[in-house]
């Protein structure tokens, strides 16, 4: 695993410290289905009680692979 980028984030205004994460979906995973996989994800490991100092997640970002278009394009 690649060292973690830590930094103090000067303009946080909750006392929450965010871990980024990237998660991988083969390409023909949209955005929605994404976001529903990952939310079962969490409500999963909410509900064995390991999770309790975790606040919430949000989803901010979804980075699409340009060949998934050029396939799209092609069909």
């Amino acid at each position: 695993m690649a060292e973690v980028y830590e930094f103090i984030d000067g303009s946080e205004k909750y006392d929450v410290n965010t871990l980024v994460v990237d998660f991988r979906f083969e390409s023909d995973v949209t955005k929605e289905q994404a976001i529903r996989i990952i939310d079962k994800i969490v409500s999963s490991a909410d509900n064995d009680n390991t999770t309790a100092k975790m606040t919430g997640h949000t989803p901010t970002m979804y980075a699409k692979t340009p060949l998934a278009i050029i396939e799209e394009a092609v069909e």
